[in-house]
């Protein structure tokens, strides 16, 4: 049997879970008769140990079990002929379960790559789902329905409230002035009598103050009849930085019918210590295309081509990282094109790709170490260069699925053997051609 790799596990209901904490995750399962009855479970073996499970967002959040495993030794087996039964999660919300994080071994299951493949070919839509600022206007069970926003007759409703915040301003002036006026009266009366003002009267002039705070105008309250909620879903974005959607019912007072794309905002608004976003629909504006327009970057001074010979006093570990870039390096820029074209790039890198022309791709060679079992591995670090930010691809571990930190190269000597945890020997530190054999490209897994 094979054995998992996974760290910091921790003990869950499946119900406790956010839809993108458990998406494209596997579980351990603990054993639950009551599991047995689900619809499509009929037939997964009762088993005193556990299962392993793959829990995937395919419209609805549903759960694929594909093995068995020991909870105790984390040792699992796939079922016979890579079978796969799959549930809706929400029958099975209450299973007791523990996440695990995928490693390149458990993503080879049949089932599991065809899956992710599909989700692959529909990054633009699936990149919407880490925006986490619009879960509060996601549908419990379908995340990727959405609710917006349109503003019927927007500009005769901005006309109306502007004046009536007009009105308020000079209402709540004039007011203000006069409340004014009277207390200078009042307070000239009581000077003139000579009278001292005792606490009970100190009082009754607080009370009077409220009671005129009450008396002034009221500032006006935007009309409820200028906002139609409508539902919307395959949230992608959009050149110039737009962003679009199709429409699950007809848009009223528009030309706009189900099915049909429109453009979207999101606009956010901060209070205090609070944000809020807000999806709005603009059916008269055109609806924006999804190319990607990006090039090559040009630094002024290319990533050192360095070889760097790593070994273990022990005899655990002994390892040539090639890293750095060789020019335009045609090979390299061309596999990163395809992970972009097959959506094999970071959500936030994509939406950022699709919204601005203004990028351009910096990339090499460069050495990732987990954070949490140590594996060393070289990655294509692929960075978003734009004239006011950078974004950089982030990494999980191919052995046990924790992130991974970019090890900058002044650190390499200062390396831990990842078996043994002794102090690694940097055998070499040599120059190379930044020619490398096609089949020792890194395969970027994340």
């Amino acid at each position: 049997m094979k054995k998992l790799n996974a760290k910091k596990i921790k003990r869950h209901m499946l119900k406790t879970y956010a839809f993108w904490q458990v998406d494209e995750r596997f579980l351990m399962v603990y054993p639950d008769k009551n599991i047995l009855s689900k619809a499509g479970l009929d037939e997964l073996p009762e088993t005193e140990s556990g299962y392993l499970a793959f829990v995937f967002l395919d419209d609805t959040m549903k759960v694929a079990f594909i093995g068995e495993v020991d909870l105790e030794t984390q040792e699992y087996e796939y079922f016979q002929e890579n079978k796969a039964l799959v549930a809706e999660a929400s029958s099975i919300d209450t299973m007791l379960v523990m996440l695990v994080k995928p490693t390149r071994e458990l993503v080879q299951h049949p089932f599991v790559r065809t899956v992710l493949d599909f989700h692959e070919s529909n990054v633009l839509y699936r990149s919407t789902l880490t925006v986490r600022a619009i879960d509060p206007l996601r549908d419990s069970l379908r995340p990727e329905i959405l609710t917006a926003c349109y503003v019927k007759n927007e500009a005769d409703y901005e006309q109306q409230y502007s004046d009536a915040v007009a009105e308020y301003v000079t209402a709540r002036e004039e007011a203000e002035a006069a409340a004014a006026e009277k207390r200078a009266l009042e307070d000239a009366k009581k000077k003139s009598s000579g009278k001292k003002n005792s606490k009970k009267k100190l009082a009754a002039e607080v009370d009077q103050t409220g009671d005129e705070e009450e008396d002034f105008p009221q500032h006006p309250d935007v009309p409820k009849d200028a906002f139609v909620f409508v539902k919307i879903r395959d949230l992608s974005p959009a050149n110039k930085g737009t962003w679009r959607a199709v429409l699950m019912e007809d848009l009223p007072g528009t030309k706009k019918k189900m099915d049909d794309d429109i453009t979207v905002s999101l606009v956010t608004v901060e209070e205090e210590n609070s944000k809020t976003s807000m999806l709005f629909l603009h059916p008269d504006a055109p609806v924006e295309d999804t190319k990607i327009h990006t090039q090559s970057y040009k630094p002024r001074r290319l990533p050192w081509r360095i070889a760097y010979e790593l070994k273990c006093p022990n005899g655990d570990f002994d390892e040539i990282f090639y890293l750095g870039r060789s020019g335009e390096d045609s090979l390299m820029f061309r596999n990163i094109l395809d992970d972009i074209r097959e959506g094999k790039m970071d959500p936030s890198m994509v939406i950022s790709m699709v919204q601005r022309d203004d990028g351009e791709i910096d990339f090499s060679r460069e050495l990732y170490r987990c954070n949490s079992c140590g594996t060393m591995e070289v990655m294509r670090r692929v960075r978003m260069v734009y004239p006011d930010a950078t974004q950089s691809t982030t990494y999980r571990c191919p052995k046990c699925g924790e992130r991974t930190s970019f090890v900058k190269r002044t650190h390499i000597a200062s390396l831990n053997c990842p078996e043994c945890r002794e102090p690694l020997n940097l055998m070499a530190e040599k120059n190379w051609s930044g020619v490398l054999d096609p089949q020792s490209e890194p395969d970027n897994w994340r």
